[in-house]
């Protein structure tokens, strides 16, 4: 592109919307600075519409001064396998701190206040392809408010969530070596909770 863009106009046609995702045929038409000569640039592609989504990490310190995460496992469609991750979910009208706070609730049974969660993400991932933002927090908890393997979740929403709780240092090891798969989400708040724990120093 030879200019730099100064305004563009979007129309978009729907080629099929479920409640929460729309595919849809974009096509945007790019006004560049550049206009002696008059340049106009149109482009045509396909695009996916998510709601909004988040993730939200606690961490605690146990009896024995070792730093603990807490995750949750579920079976997921998408990759037809059960996965280990950070409670979360899909973002509704609402504040990214009462959301996470609602969905840590929903999936683990852990309820915090709203403005105790620290947000360290607010992303967009392929943003090519994808138009949905992703939020991040991470929150310390008290090690009696989670219990190990407790059945949570909402079985009206299909959410069948086991708590599992993992020593911090343990599940890094696990990760480098290739031993557990997380998704990214996941895997960049463990490494948020390990820099607030000190126990991971990034210089940037």
């Amino acid at each position: 592109m030879r200019g730099k863009i100064s305004t563009f106009s979007v129309k978009d046609r729907s080629l099929s919307q479920t409640k929460y995702v729309k595919h849809v045929r974009r096509r945007v038409t790019l006004f560049t600075v550049n206009k002696a000569k008059g340049e106009i640039i149109k482009t045509n592609t396909s695009v996916v519409i998510l709601s909004g989504g988040g993730l939200v990490l606690p961490y605690f310190k146990d009896s024995r001064g070792r730093w603990n995460i807490v995750l949750v496992s579920q079976f997921r469609p998408a990759v037809t396998a059960v996965t280990v991750e950070a409670p979360g979910g899909r973002l509704d009208s609402e504040t990214s701190d009462v959301a996470l706070a609602r969905e840590l609730f929903e999936e683990a049974g852990i309820k915090v206040k709203p403005q105790s969660i620290t947000i360290v993400v607010n992303e967009y991932t392929h943003p090519s392809i994808l138009s949905t933002l992703n939020i991040g927090g991470i929150v310390r908890i008290k090690p009696n408010m989670v219990k190990n393997k407790k059945i949570a979740g909402n079985s009206h929403e299909n959410e069948w969530t086991q708590v599992e709780i993992f020593d911090l240092v343990e599940i890094m090891k696990k990760r480098d070596a290739k031993l557990i798969m997380l998704d990214l989400m996941t895997s960049r708040l463990i490494d948020e909770v390990a820099k607030a724990t000190k126990m991971l120093i990034k210089n940037y």
